[in-house]
């Protein structure tokens, strides 16, 4: 038993660690929620003073050539103060609105990092066990396993990374933004199922 589990041990070992992360992480939501939920509210906050920034700016640049001072142009502007007064407003209650659609959004896609990291895990120890019980060369039973494993670390992490830009960036962007850490994770998850499948396959129909 030993000497067959030998070539996967990294394989399990990673998915091992796959499932502490997960748990790990499925407490931090619990216990660490306050302190998220603050983070993901300074994140939205400074999007939303960004954009109204440059709601203020694009009016001025447009009338610099008068001759009159930025400060001046921006007073003068109609209904200057109300829209000063309406971000002010806009910020202070985005402070307080703990239900959001985006910040339920932001909260659910860092959940789905545990779902994901915990699935994920599973699926390298299953993987790497039935690599280990086929007749796959001893090179494909230590790389498999391995890349399977590090492919269920990445796409769950991109999920994490998307929940914290969700709120600065939008969910879409937040989406995207991503893709490239979340798209790898998958190939190498789906190259170490495909590689399982086939040796698996072939030892049960050809070997008969």
């Amino acid at each position: 038993m030993t000497e067959l589990i030998k070539p996967v041990r990294f394989g399990i070992l990673i998915g091992l660690l796959g499932l502490i992360f997960g748990i790990g992480w499925a407490f931090y939501l619990v216990l660490g929620h306050d302190k998220i939920h603050k983070t993901l509210e300074e994140r939205a906050v400074k999007s939303e003073e960004a954009q109204s920034l440059i709601q203020l700016i694009e009016p001025a640049t447009a009338h610099a050539h008068s001759g009159e001072s930025h400060d001046e142009q921006m007073m003068d502007m109609p209904g200057m103060e109300e829209h000063q007064h309406g971000a002010m407003e806009g910020t202070k209650k985005s402070m307080d609105e703990h239900d959001s659609p985006v910040m339920e959004m932001a909260h659910e896609r860092l959940t789905r990092g545990h779902i994901h990291s915990m699935g994920l895990g599973l699926v390298t120890i299953v993987i790497s066990l039935i690599l280990a019980f086929t007749s796959a060369p001893e090179k494909i039973k230590n790389i498999a396993p391995v890349l399977t494993g590090l492919g269920g670390i990445i796409y769950p992490f991109a999920w994490i990374v998307m929940g914290y830009r969700t709120p600065s960036f939008g969910p879409g962007p937040a989406e995207e933004s991503v893709t490239m850490i979340a798209g790898p994770g998958i190939a190498l998850v789906l190259l170490g199922i495909f590689t399982a499948g086939v040796f698996l396959l072939k030892d049960v129909f050809y070997k008969r």
